[in-house]
């Protein structure tokens, strides 16, 4: 498992250059419970937990909405953190 602050470098098949950042286990489960609604998992607000805690850009910037518009590849990427954040989880 990947351990607090780790980081992996990931690049989308867009060629876009991303840094994954490990928030540790304690925040890996705070993010994936805050992403649960009373109907089950959201993915919106996961993303958003992504976005805010583990995926930043090669050159160390923040990633939102409006960057997967421009840019493209939100599907690929979230999965890349994904499996990054909770591969031991």
């Amino acid at each position: 498992m990947a351990k607090k602050g780790e980081q992996m470098e990931f690049t989308a098949s867009t060629n876009q250059k991303y840094t994954l950042q490990h928030p540790g286990l304690r925040e890996s489960i705070r993010m994936r419970d805050r992403a649960k609604t009373e109907t089950g998992n959201s993915a919106e607000l996961l993303y958003n937990e992504f976005m805010e805690h583990v995926i930043f850009t090669a050159e160390g910037g923040r990633v939102n909405w409006d960057h997967f518009e421009e840019y493209g590849g939100l599907s690929e990427v979230m999965k890349a953190a994904s499996r990054f954040v909770f591969q031991d989880v």
